[in-house]
């Protein structure tokens, strides 16, 4: 089992992988500004953790408030094929995001 890590810059790209890898995906988000990202996800994978990790919190243990961090999404790819992840940047009360990003997942079975 590997685990590939996905960051902005790879948007657009697509990611070889085999069923039972991890993907960590990792974008740029301050909370104190309203915008989290949100995921759109296909059935081929499952969310093992989503959470918000400060600069701070790594090194120190804690962080100035209102300081940006990122946003990280661990997923177990489950099914062999072609998947799409999207994740969108937006405030809960606004129905169009500020910004969208896209990952292709090409994933085959352990044996291929």
């Amino acid at each position: 089992m590997t685990q590939i890590r996905l960051v902005q810059a790879d948007s657009g790209g697509t990611a070889q992988l085999r069923v039972g890898d991890t993907v960590e995906l990792r974008l740029p988000e301050v909370r104190s500004s309203g915008y989290r990202w949100r995921w759109l996800l296909p059935d081929a994978v499952r969310v093992v953790a989503d959470d918000h990790v400060r600069p701070g919190e790594v090194a120190r243990g804690e962080g100035p408030p209102g300081e940006g961090g990122v946003r990280r999404l661990a997923l177990d790819v489950v099914e062999a094929g072609r998947h799409l992840l999207r994740a969108e940047l937006a405030r809960p009360w606004e129905a169009k995001p500020r910004r969208s990003v896209t990952f292709v997942l090409s994933v085959t079975t352990p044996e291929e």
